[in-house]
């Protein structure tokens, strides 16, 4: 009996070990992937979002979600990220998953999102940006920035 018991403790043990080591090698792959195409885009897209001006990152933004965030919310939205300040320096991305989203439930593409370690001029913020593949290009799909001069 105690012999079973530790065939069977070892083997949860490997299938733990085993499942948690596809998972990080899986992430690592998809990474891999994305990391040449996507950062230069962020670099990009990054310092056009933090204009502020609303008619500029509407020309960023995929038009999925363009049909769902009204001229009124996109510009109170800018508004209040406005807080932040200049942008001053982009530091290190990291990529965070891959998702599904898009036009429809039938029609659905990869989401790439990424979070970025950016300096202001309020002081350091992370974003979290995901990003709508459309094959040849990329469009932003949602944005977040954590700053505590958000909260002031």
């Amino acid at each position: 009996m105690k012999k079973e018991l530790k065939k069977f403790i070892i083997y949860v043990i490997v299938v733990f070990v085993i499942g948690l080591s596809s998972y990080f090698f899986y992430g690592s792959y998809q990474s891999s992937l994305y990391d040449g195409r996507v950062t230069p885009y962020i670099q990009e897209v990054l310092p056009k979002i933090s204009t502020w001006d609303p008619e500029i990152v509407k020309q960023c933004m995929a038009s999925e979600v363009l049909k769902t965030v009204t001229d009124e919310n996109l510009q109170n939205i800018m508004g209040a990220l406005a807080q932040i300040g200049e942008l001053q320096s982009i530091g290190e991305m990291t990529f965070k998953k891959k998702a599904t989203g898009g036009v429809s439930d039938l029609v659905q593409e990869p989401v790439i999102t990424y979070t970025v370690n950016a300096q202001y001029s309020s002081g350091e913020v992370k974003v979290t940006i995901s990003l709508l593949d459309k094959g040849d290009s990329y469009k932003v799909y949602h944005f977040n920035f954590e700053s505590e001069a958000l909260f002031k």
